[in-house]
């Protein structure tokens, strides 16, 4: 049976505005029916999960923490190789960009610390990841409790001032991870929180720190060798007594404290609305609605916080499959197209056109500094000479890709097989016009049904 014209654009949509871009041939392989190849992802089990192989579990990944920068780099590399692997392997990706999404939205930099930079693939593994369509609450409390996140908010040293160590060093508490705990990872600006409620959690979590290298290497501070680079929870640090955070008091002891006020921020109505107004402005718009928020925000309430159920919600909005694709893809998703569209990976040793491409775009994976994530706005990406360096950047990548196993489809062809009945009028001419065939890959790679989603 012949496949229609609505079909062909819906499943155009489903590559782009949900996945990370087509594989040739991608649209007629899901185009009968491309909510259903959606919905077949989210439902495949452990669909996210990246086989360790020789990546290291939590506790090889922490032995490496600062022990040379070279170890440590070496390593993030390997789980990079990994990410790029494994972003190939779907046909359409949503759970990918998912995965994408909350490691966006727990953003952290590696270039802060060691401990960061040895672990941090190792947290998208095996917290992100095992928890992209599971619970928020069991995403949030892995990600707080990990040696990266309390290294890079700066949680290590926050001590109680009224614990044993507080009240002997004169020393107290670190805001950063409480302030961002609130603002950035759950109840959001404006999410009902004051000063109070900040000071309150970074007592809750004082004490929630890691074993740096010079502690396990000196044996001090409850540092061993086994337990080099983990999370610890330092007792003796923790300030005292019952906290009220948000109207409620919360007087469990030692770490189950924390515990049960990150369950609880998990599960209030203002993180529910938090998340699903940022999981709209990524898929769909920069100006998500309230029609477009409330039923992913009403999905996430009734099923307690399930990821899976918010996805589902999404993609059954009926405005997600009519809404125009205006939203500029990220220069990393972008360099993630490319590569699956000609179906070609950088060798590791021979990745700069890569790194160089997105360094130029200000978007290489794990370093944005702030902790407010890489922006999701479409401004941001075309700010100034953005489409200037994209041209230049996806003429690099055209030659660099062309060259690796001698490429020789035809640009016109490769237009074909990645966008079908969907690749407009204008852009057949601008493919048809190009002069060679660097040109016209460099082409494909800068018509609007490759740069949108």
């Amino acid at each position: 049976m012949a496949l229609s014209r609505d079909q062909i654009l819906a499943a155009h949509l489903a590559l782009n505005r949900f996945g990370l871009g087509a594989r040739p041939g991608g649209i007629r392989r899901i185009a009968r029916d491309a909510r259903a190849a959606i919905e077949e992802e989210i439902a495949t089990p452990r669909i996210a999960h990246i086989p360790q192989r020789r990546l290291p579990g939590y506790v090889d990944a922490c032995q490496v923490v600062h022990t040379s920068f070279e170890a440590e780099y070496r390593l993030k590399e390997r789980e990079l190789s990994a990410r790029i692997a494994k972003h190939m392997e779907p046909e359409i990706g949503f759970v990918e960009r998912l995965v994408m999404f909350f490691s966006n939205h727990f953003s952290m930099s590696i270039n802060k610390d060691g401990s960061i930079l040895a672990t941090l693939g190792q947290l998208e593994r095996d917290v992100i990841r095992a928890n992209v369509l599971g619970r928020f609450e069991d995403m949030l409390l892995g990600v707080i409790g990990h040696p990266a996140m309390i290294a890079y908010l700066d949680n290590a040293d926050s001590i109680g001032p009224n614990s044993p160590i507080g009240l002997s060093w004169g020393v107290g508490l670190n805001m950063n991870l409480a302030r961002e705990i609130l603002e950035l990872h759950t109840l959001g600006v404006g999410g009902g929180y004051g000063e109070a409620d900040i000071t309150a959690l970074a007592a809750i979590i004082s004490g929630w720190s890691y074993v740096r290298g010079w502690e396990a290497d000196y044996r001090i501070n409850g540092g061993n060798r086994r337990n080099r680079g983990q999370f610890i929870f330092r007792e003796d640090w923790h300030e005292p007594g019952a906290q009220v955070l948000l109207g409620r008091s919360y007087g469990q002891p030692g770490q189950r404290q924390g515990r049960a006020a990150l369950a609880a921020l998990a599960r209030h109505p203002a993180t529910a609305q938090f998340l699903a107004f940022k999981l709209v402005r990524h898929f769909l718009t920069d100006t998500p609605t309230p029609d477009l928020v409330d039923p992913l925000a009403e999905a996430y309430r009734q099923s307690e916080g399930s990821l899976r159920a918010m996805a589902r919600a999404l993609i059954a909005l009926p405005q997600a499959w009519t809404l125009p694709l205006t939203k500029l893809r990220t220069p990393y998703e972008l360099q993630i197209a490319e590569m699956r569209g000609m179906n070609r990976t950088y060798d590791p040793k021979e990745r700069w056109p890569f790194s160089e491409a997105l360094r130029a775009l200000r978007n290489l994976p794990w370093e944005r500094g702030p902790p407010d994530g890489y922006p999701e706005e479409t401004a941001y990406w075309m700010g100034p000479d953005g489409m200037r360096v994209r041209l230049e950047t996806a003429q690099l990548n055209a030659w660099a890709l062309q060259g690796i196993h001698n490429y020789r489809k035809r640009p016109m062809e490769l237009a074909r097989s990645l966008f079908d009945d969907a690749l407009s009028g204008p852009s057949r001419v601008a493919i048809a016009g190009a002069p060679d065939q660097l040109q016209g890959l460099t082409t494909v790679f800068m018509i609007p049904e490759f740069q949108r989603r």
